[in-house]
Protein backbone atom coordinates (compact mmCIF):
# COMPACT_ATOMS: atom_id res chain seq x y z
CA UNK A 1 0.00 0.00 0.00
CA UNK A 2 3.25 2.29 0.43
CA UNK A 3 3.85 1.99 -3.02
CA UNK A 4 2.86 5.55 -4.66
CA UNK A 5 3.10 5.68 -8.34
CA UNK A 6 0.20 8.91 -8.34
CA UNK A 7 0.79 12.36 -7.91
CA UNK A 8 0.70 13.33 -4.44
CA UNK A 9 -0.74 16.76 -2.61
CA UNK A 10 -1.32 17.38 0.99
CA UNK A 11 -2.91 20.88 2.28
CA UNK A 12 -2.44 21.67 5.56
CA UNK A 13 -3.53 25.06 6.99
CA UNK A 14 -5.79 25.87 9.88
CA UNK A 15 -9.26 26.10 10.31
CA UNK A 16 -11.71 28.43 7.77
CA UNK A 17 -8.05 29.22 6.04
CA UNK A 18 -9.59 27.74 2.48
CA UNK A 19 -8.16 24.03 2.72
CA UNK A 20 -10.93 22.72 1.45
CA UNK A 21 -11.27 25.18 -1.59
CA UNK A 22 -8.20 24.13 -2.37
CA UNK A 23 -8.45 20.93 -2.17
CA UNK A 24 -12.01 21.18 -4.34
CA UNK A 25 -9.53 22.78 -7.43
CA UNK A 26 -7.64 19.38 -7.70
CA UNK A 27 -10.68 17.09 -7.39
CA UNK A 28 -12.28 19.09 -10.05
CA UNK A 29 -8.77 17.94 -11.76
CA UNK A 30 -8.95 14.49 -11.92
CA UNK A 31 -7.68 14.28 -8.54
CA UNK A 32 -8.76 11.89 -5.59
CA UNK A 33 -9.79 14.05 -2.42
CA UNK A 34 -9.72 12.53 1.30
CA UNK A 35 -10.26 15.28 4.28
CA UNK A 36 -8.19 14.28 7.68
CA UNK A 37 -10.94 16.95 9.03
CA UNK A 38 -14.19 15.17 7.96
CA UNK A 39 -12.66 12.00 8.67
CA UNK A 40 -11.96 13.30 12.66
CA UNK A 41 -15.42 15.23 12.72
CA UNK A 42 -17.47 11.70 12.36
CA UNK A 43 -15.76 10.44 15.65
CA UNK A 44 -15.78 13.73 17.40
CA UNK A 45 -19.94 13.91 17.45
CA UNK A 46 -19.90 10.59 18.41
CA UNK A 47 -17.35 10.92 21.38
CA UNK A 48 -18.45 14.51 22.27
CA UNK A 49 -22.45 13.69 21.48
CA UNK A 50 -22.86 15.37 25.41
CA UNK A 51 -21.52 18.53 24.45
CA UNK A 52 -23.77 21.41 22.91
CA UNK A 53 -21.14 21.83 20.65
CA UNK A 54 -19.53 18.18 20.05
CA UNK A 55 -17.14 19.36 16.68
CA UNK A 56 -15.67 22.51 18.14
CA UNK A 57 -11.83 22.84 17.35
CA UNK A 58 -11.22 21.89 21.21
CA UNK A 59 -13.25 18.50 20.61
CA UNK A 60 -11.50 17.91 17.19
CA UNK A 61 -8.24 18.19 18.65
CA UNK A 62 -9.14 16.00 21.66
CA UNK A 63 -10.42 13.45 19.04
CA UNK A 64 -7.99 13.44 16.64
CA UNK A 65 -5.10 13.24 19.38
CA UNK A 66 -7.16 10.05 20.67
CA UNK A 67 -7.40 8.35 17.73
CA UNK A 68 -3.47 8.87 17.11
CA UNK A 69 -2.58 7.52 20.32
CA UNK A 70 -4.92 4.82 20.38
CA UNK A 71 -4.28 3.02 16.51
CA UNK A 72 -1.25 4.89 15.40
CA UNK A 73 0.38 8.14 14.98
CA UNK A 74 -0.69 7.22 10.92
CA UNK A 75 -4.26 5.83 11.49
CA UNK A 76 -5.67 8.72 9.13
CA UNK A 77 -2.94 8.23 6.72
CA UNK A 78 -3.78 4.68 6.42
CA UNK A 79 -7.38 5.02 6.20
CA UNK A 80 -7.08 7.60 3.45
CA UNK A 81 -4.83 5.48 1.56
CA UNK A 82 -6.71 2.18 2.02
CA UNK A 83 -9.83 4.12 0.59
CA UNK A 84 -8.30 5.58 -2.29
CA UNK A 85 -6.90 1.84 -3.48
CA UNK A 86 -10.32 0.75 -2.69
CA UNK A 87 -11.53 2.96 -5.41
CA UNK A 88 -8.91 2.01 -7.89
CA UNK A 89 -9.50 -1.58 -7.50
CA UNK A 90 -12.93 -1.08 -8.08
CA UNK A 91 -11.57 0.49 -11.84
CA UNK A 92 -11.45 4.42 -10.98
CA UNK A 93 -8.78 6.55 -12.47
CA UNK A 94 -7.66 9.47 -11.17
CA UNK A 95 -4.59 11.63 -11.84
CA UNK A 96 -3.30 12.18 -8.29
CA UNK A 97 -4.17 12.08 -4.32
CA UNK A 98 -4.83 15.05 -2.10
CA UNK A 99 -4.81 14.78 1.30
CA UNK A 100 -5.96 17.49 2.77
CA UNK A 101 -6.88 19.24 6.36
CA UNK A 102 -3.24 17.45 7.55
CA UNK A 103 -2.23 17.93 11.24
CA UNK A 104 0.46 15.15 12.29
CA UNK A 105 4.22 15.45 11.30
CA UNK A 106 3.83 11.82 10.13
CA UNK A 107 1.09 12.77 7.28
CA UNK A 108 3.79 15.72 6.29
CA UNK A 109 7.01 13.17 5.91
CA UNK A 110 4.62 10.84 4.33
CA UNK A 111 4.14 13.42 1.55
CA UNK A 112 7.82 14.30 0.98
CA UNK A 113 8.93 10.78 1.57
CA UNK A 114 6.81 10.13 -1.86
CA UNK A 115 7.77 13.18 -3.59
CA UNK A 116 4.52 14.55 -2.74
CA UNK A 117 4.05 18.61 -2.71
CA UNK A 118 2.93 19.88 1.02
CA UNK A 119 0.68 23.34 0.22
CA UNK A 120 0.17 25.46 3.53
CA UNK A 121 -2.79 27.71 3.15
CA UNK A 122 -2.45 30.86 5.40
CA UNK A 123 -5.27 33.41 6.65
CA UNK A 124 -5.49 36.44 9.19
CA UNK A 125 -7.05 34.91 12.65
CA UNK A 126 -9.53 37.63 11.62
CA UNK A 127 -10.44 36.42 8.80
CA UNK A 128 -10.59 33.17 9.23
CA UNK A 129 -12.79 34.07 12.81
CA UNK A 130 -15.51 35.89 10.39
CA UNK A 131 -15.25 32.86 8.11
CA UNK A 132 -16.35 30.50 10.88
CA UNK A 133 -18.76 32.19 12.58
CA UNK A 134 -20.70 33.08 9.49
CA UNK A 135 -20.71 29.59 7.98
CA UNK A 136 -21.36 27.50 11.03
CA UNK A 137 -21.21 23.55 10.58
CA UNK A 138 -23.96 22.21 13.02
CA UNK A 139 -22.30 21.08 16.31
CA UNK A 140 -20.59 24.00 16.36
CA UNK A 141 -21.30 26.99 18.04
CA UNK A 142 -20.62 30.82 18.14
CA UNK A 143 -17.67 32.13 20.42
CA UNK A 144 -15.38 35.02 21.13
CA UNK A 145 -12.14 35.75 18.96
CA UNK A 146 -10.07 34.99 21.79
CA UNK A 147 -12.13 31.67 22.48
CA UNK A 148 -11.00 30.79 18.36
CA UNK A 149 -7.82 31.72 19.13
CA UNK A 150 -7.08 29.38 22.36
CA UNK A 151 -8.63 26.68 20.86
CA UNK A 152 -6.54 26.65 18.25
CA UNK A 153 -3.54 27.13 20.05
CA UNK A 154 -4.22 23.60 21.32
CA UNK A 155 -3.13 22.69 17.27
CA UNK A 156 0.04 24.06 17.19
CA UNK A 157 2.36 22.52 19.18
CA UNK A 158 2.30 18.50 21.24
CA UNK A 159 0.17 19.10 24.85
CA UNK A 160 1.78 17.50 27.67
CA UNK A 161 0.95 13.85 28.66
CA UNK A 162 0.72 12.40 24.89
CA UNK A 163 3.47 11.12 23.14
CA UNK A 164 4.32 13.84 20.58
CA UNK A 165 4.14 11.76 17.52
CA UNK A 166 0.43 11.20 18.26
CA UNK A 167 -0.71 14.54 18.48
CA UNK A 168 -1.28 17.01 16.40
CA UNK A 169 1.00 19.75 15.33
CA UNK A 170 0.18 21.99 12.58
CA UNK A 171 3.31 24.09 13.19
CA UNK A 172 5.50 21.07 11.89
CA UNK A 173 3.04 21.13 9.03
CA UNK A 174 3.62 24.76 8.28
CA UNK A 175 7.27 24.47 8.63
CA UNK A 176 7.78 21.44 6.00
CA UNK A 177 5.43 22.78 4.02
CA UNK A 178 7.00 23.28 -0.05
CA UNK A 179 4.68 25.87 -0.69
CA UNK A 180 2.29 28.56 0.99
CA UNK A 181 -0.53 30.34 -0.31
CA UNK A 182 -2.15 33.57 0.80
CA UNK A 183 -5.90 33.50 1.32
CA UNK A 184 -7.37 36.33 3.34
CA UNK A 185 -9.74 37.68 0.42
CA UNK A 186 -13.42 36.49 -0.48
CA UNK A 187 -12.89 35.65 -4.31
CA UNK A 188 -12.37 31.83 -3.90
CA UNK A 189 -12.19 31.85 -7.94
CA UNK A 190 -9.61 34.65 -7.30
CA UNK A 191 -7.74 32.17 -4.70
CA UNK A 192 -7.86 29.09 -7.08
CA UNK A 193 -6.60 31.17 -10.19
CA UNK A 194 -3.83 32.09 -7.90
CA UNK A 195 -3.07 28.34 -6.88
CA UNK A 196 -3.12 26.88 -10.54
CA UNK A 197 -0.48 29.42 -11.54
CA UNK A 198 1.69 29.06 -8.42
CA UNK A 199 1.10 25.17 -8.52
CA UNK A 200 1.52 25.27 -12.46
CA UNK A 201 -1.49 23.57 -13.16
CA UNK A 202 -2.71 25.41 -16.11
Amino acid sequence: MDEMQEKIVGIGGLPRSGKDTLAEFFMERGYYGFSFGDYTRTFTRKRHQDDPNPISVENMTETSNWLRETYGPDVILQAALKEFKEKQAAGEDYKGLVLFSLRAPVEADWILAHHGSLVWVEASDEVRYERAMQNLRVGEGRITLNEFRRQEALQWQPQPGIPPESQMNIAYIKQKATLVLENNGNDMEAFKREAEKALQLS
